[in-house]
């Protein structure tokens, strides 16, 4: 894992850091200069542009009905409709 990104994980584990504190803890982190400002102005679209980030990240999640519903009941003759007339067969 990049320095950098260790560096964002133990600062979300630290929400309490204080603004001198951050930008001392930025200063000390052995990165490229235009990363270091843009964590200094607190850039999200910047860093994520020169870390190579996506720009737009979409999670979906389809989850089927908890109950399947008939749309076309048969009969099961194959034909797709329901025979309501059917009558018994006789001997």
């Amino acid at each position: 894992m990049s320095q950098i990104i260790q560096f964002l994980v133990a600062a979300g584990r630290e929400p309490a850091l204080s603004p001198s504190g951050y930008a001392t803890a930025v200063a000390a982190l052995e990165i490229p200069d235009a990363q270091r400002q843009a964590l200094l102005e607190r850039d999200p679209a910047a860093l994520n542009a020169l870390l190579g980030g996506r720009a737009r990240m979409i999670c979906m999640i389809n989850a089927p009905d908890e109950e399947e519903h008939e749309t076309n009941p048969d009969d099961g003759d194959g034909d797709g409709v329901p025979d309501d007339d059917q009558q018994p067969l006789q001997n």
